[in-house]
């Protein structure tokens, strides 16, 4: 796939475009090289061998095994090395995955239900006793690069508000050997759980190599409940269905396809910028089907791609999507929907009311997700149609339950918050290229990982978070420690702005504005509270950041202490290539800067 040409800012990017040897050189302990292969063939980015070819819908939808962790008693999690045959007519495929143990690992993990109010003790361990990563590792991208060989991980609780010993810095990683990167002090991790009813989910946060490591396998959800809190009659048991959704492309052998030579090999030997697969992988298994009653079902899906963004439809035009949650809980009120749009990393929780339509339909959950989002190739026959649904009629003895679908009730409570006297940052997207229109990076800033801190958000304080989308693709940014509501978007002249010819300080209509619009509100699946929401290309969208509890409240943990926290883009190929920056919470009136 051809990429755009994208905007250069010159200044800020001119110690960036380093030459192979030069930033090989900062590997002071590079010891080895894992072009993996399979059979002796390349993979060349963004043109890997199709998957093969295999019949979808073939293998029932399953559901992931649970683990209460509401008991206090601590729960112990490995990762380890795994088979698992993603449909019949696959090879089984190696993966890394999360497990109580060797025989149980599975990807996606368990899934771990905790209750609010309620602490939940997980201690997160490395069973992977590889010398090297089996996906190909690019040694010219700053990443974690253990001295004795392994492959380091470090678990994110994802939507969590969480002490930040407890959140998976991405420096905090270790391997199985007991190497430790420089962020680490536990592998013993406390969940305060104190925040509303939803759906988190867990995934590898490794510096460098997140993006080998959750295609690998490492994730998996986390289900906080809230007994009495939550609306009454909703579809559950049999009834509801957690779902994490992937896409991977495989070679003949089983072996996943990953990329082994970058788009710009001269500056990233294998780094790509963006990786799809052409197999939709559904709670780990490629295209599956549900067969469902006449009666209503509620789903509530992850989207754990790489960087792969899903605009789903109903195939039947009598069906609709009623959406009554997203990433931080229950929506205020539920909205009905022909289309549900989810970028990586984010949450979805619907119902979909089968009884509208016939036993004997059957109907498709479709996708139309443009790769890169949203301007860029549109999805092909096999990225299409992500699952299956058979209506079946109820057997006889079966009489279905009746749930309530949420109109006009509030599922959750109206928040509203001033802004007045809030702190305002304004911040960039960027992408740089090697000079022939071949992306080798991107940036928060304008800088890396590594560069000294900026984001310094006091306690409880307020801020606005404009973010500035110089690209030419979509980014889902994720905060940290927090949720946060999308305020506005607003479209400015991308044009005009690069060559210095309007200002973002001028409001609209005025012709020295670079806006082109007036403030649009989000679009609807940004509503409700988020962790993690798109920045489309050519807007500035306005982030509302409160740096406290949903509901307004202190904190129940210090979350000044620790390593501190960080905020990055979630597509990522972007994120383990410097699209990531640390972020440290600091007492209000604070001094002194951490």
């Amino acid at each position: 796939m051809e990429r755009r040409a994208l905007l250069v800012l010159a200044v800020c990017w001119l110690g960036l475009l380093i030459s192979p040897g030069a930033r090989a050189a900062e590997d002071d302990h590079q010891s080895h090289d894992n072009n993996q292969t399979s059979g002796g063939v390349q993979s060349l980015c963004q043109a890997l061998d199709p998957s093969p070819k295999v019949e979808p819908f073939v293998e029932e939808l399953t559901q992931p095994p649970v683990i209460d962790i509401s008991t206090g008693e601590q729960v112990t999690l490995g990762v380890y090395k795994i088979k698992q045959k993603f449909h019949p007519d696959f090879p089984e495929t190696t993966l890394y995955a999360y497990g109580t143990s060797q025989e149980t690992a599975s990807s996606p993990g368990p899934t771990l239900v905790a209750l609010r109010g309620v602490e939940s003790f997980v201690r997160w361990e490395n069973h992977i006793h590889d010398p090297q990563h089996f996906l190909t590792v690019d040694h010219s991208l700053h990443w974690a690069n253990p001295k004795n060989g392994g492959v380091p991980i470090v678990t994110h609780l994802h939507g969590g508000e969480v002490l930040s010993e407890s959140d998976g810095h991405p420096d905090a990683w270790y391997t199985s050997s007991g190497e430790v990167g420089p962020a680490y002090t536990t592998q013993n991790y406390t969940y305060a759980n104190s925040q509303p009813a939803a759906l988190l989910w867990y995934h590898d946060h490794t510096v460098g190599i997140t993006r080998l490591n959750m295609l690998a396998g490492m994730n998996g959800m986390y289900v906080i409940k809230s007994p009495g809190e939550e609306p009454e009659n909703l579809p559950a048991g049999d009834f509801e269905k957690l779902i994490v959704i992937q896409d991977k492309q495989l070679h003949a052998d089983g072996a996943v396809n990953f990329p082994t030579v970058g788009v710009s090999p001269g500056v990233h030997p294998n780094w790509c910028p963006e990786y799809y697969g052409d197999t939709i992988i559904v709670n780990g298994k490629a295209w599956p089907y549900m067969n469902v009653y006449p009666t209503m079902y509620r789903f509530r899906m992850v989207n754990a791609a790489n960087a792969r963004y899903f605009v789903m439809t109903l195939s039947e035009p009598k069906l609709r999507f009623y959406q009554i949650g997203t990433d931080g809980g229950y929506l205020h009120k539920r909205l009905k929907l022909k289309t549900l749009t989810m970028g990586p990393a984010e949450r979805l929780d619907f119902i979909i009311d089968f009884s509208k339509v016939q036993p004997g339909t059957v109907a498709y959950l479709n996708n139309s997700g443009n790769a890169p989002y949203p301007d860029g190739d549109p999805t092909f026959s096999s990225t299409k149609a992500l699952l299956k649904f058979n209506v079946v009629a109820a057997p006889e003895n079966v009489t279905l339950p009746q749930f309530e679908l949420p109109a006009s009730k509030e599922l959750g409570p109206r928040v509203r918050f001033s802004t007045a006297g809030a702190t305002v940052r304004r911040m960039t997207l960027t992408e740089y290229d090697d000079g022939n229109d071949n992306p080798t990076g991107s940036l928060l800033n304008g800088l890396r990982w590594r560069d000294p801190l900026t984001e310094t958000p006091e306690l409880n304080s307020t801020e606005l978070w404009e973010i500035i989308n110089l690209t030419e693709d979509a980014h889902p940014i994720h905060l940290h420690l927090v949720s946060f509501r999308v305020r506005s978007q607003q479209a400015f002249d991308a044009e005009r702005q690069a060559n210095y010819n309007c200002s973002f300080e001028v409001a609209f209509p005025d012709p020295k504005s670079c806006y082109t619009e007036h403030p649009q509100k989000p679009e609807l699946h940004h509503r409700g509270w988020k962790d993690t929401a798109t920045v489309y290309p050519g807007k500035i969208t306005v982030f509302v950041v409160r740096w406290a509890t949903q509901s307004g409240e202190k904190f129940s943990f210090d979350a000044t202490s620790g390593p501190g926290y960080v905020w990055h883009c979630h597509i990522l190929d972007h994120e383990d290539n410097d699209m990531m920056r640390p972020l440290k919470m600091i007492t209000a009136n604070s001094s002194k800067l951490p």
